[in-house]
């Protein structure tokens, strides 16, 4: 009886899967097929094959579009993600070793504080208004800290327990040997962390790429926009060019699929070993 339970468990776990890999397929075929349709067979949304097939025409015009805005801002969401993951990455596994390898009363309460940025909601207008204080209000920079604040407890706690799984002898032979605490994270610690930094950044680079909220918020002006926000700039209201939309759909989602190619292999294994121990 348990094996049939156990066989008919298994049979349903194919199905689940099998069913999300077609749901993807069929998703990521419809759009990749109406970018090639010309403005009225697109406008049908229909999943058949183009009869008459534009393979150049869409994807060069969202390219030239409005003095080549698209260009720019794809540049722009790049340079967000580049800056805003890599100072995330460093200042969040600097944290989290800190908080791992201590027991403090600051960084038990620097714990609390950051498990408090899991559960509260950022709030635009304060956001804002600590952004003009600083006199980044609308520039790239600004919007830099304000990714890497809305993704750093998540990212410090996968770094957390992800070093918990670390022995501490490792710190303590270092500390023999005659490493300070920034040669020892440097040197010793943070190569460990390849895994679940490869986690992080595919998981948090996506986020950070794909953000449509913050950019609308806290960027100004044509030259500040990323890539999310232009892609809007194909529809409207009234009408809607559905194969320059799709085609600027396709273009959006290579750099993120690209990233995953490259880093799947390491993904899973930061993600198990980083729940292994709180």
């Amino acid at each position: 009886m348990v094996q049939k339970k156990s066989l008919a468990a298994r049979v349903g776990e194919i199905i689940a899967v099998l069913s999300t890999i077609v749901l993807h397929w069929i998703i990521f075929y419809f759009i990749i097929i109406n970018s090639f349709k010309p403005k009225k067979e697109a406008a049908r949304l229909s999943i058949g094959l183009p009869k008459e097939w534009n393979l150049v025409e869409n994807y060069k015009y969202i390219f030239e579009y409005n003095d080549h805005v698209f260009l720019l801002s794809l540049w722009n969401s790049v340079k967000l993600t580049v800056l805003s993951i890599g100072i995330l990455i460093l200042v969040s596994a600097m944290a989290a070793f800190v908080i791992q390898r201590r027991n403090d009363r600051v960084t038990r309460m620097s714990h609390s504080l950051i498990l408090a940025g899991l559960i509260v909601p950022p709030s635009v207008i304060p956001t804002y208004w600590m952004l003009t204080k600083l006199h980044v209000a609308g520039t790239l920079p600004g919007l830099v800290l304000v990714e890497i604040a809305t993704l750093f407890p998540f990212s410090t706690m996968l770094y957390k327990g992800y070093i918990a799984g670390l022995p501490k002898e490792i710190d303590e032979a270092a500390i023999i040997d005659g490493c300070g605490a920034v040669k020892l994270f440097f040197h010793i610690i943070f190569p460990l962390l390849k895994p679940i930094t490869a986690t992080i950044i595919i998981l948090r680079s996506v986020v950070v790429y794909n953000d449509f909220s913050n950019p609308l918020y806290y960027m100004s002006g044509s030259k500040n926009t990323t890539v999310q926000l232009c892609v809007y700039l194909f529809q409207s209201a009234f009408t809607t060019d559905w194969g320059h939309l799709f085609a600027a759909v396709v273009t959006v989602s290579l750099p993120p699929l690209i990233l995953y190619l490259f880093l799947n292999k390491q993904i899973l294994e930061g993600m198990t070993m980083g729940s292994v121990k709180g």
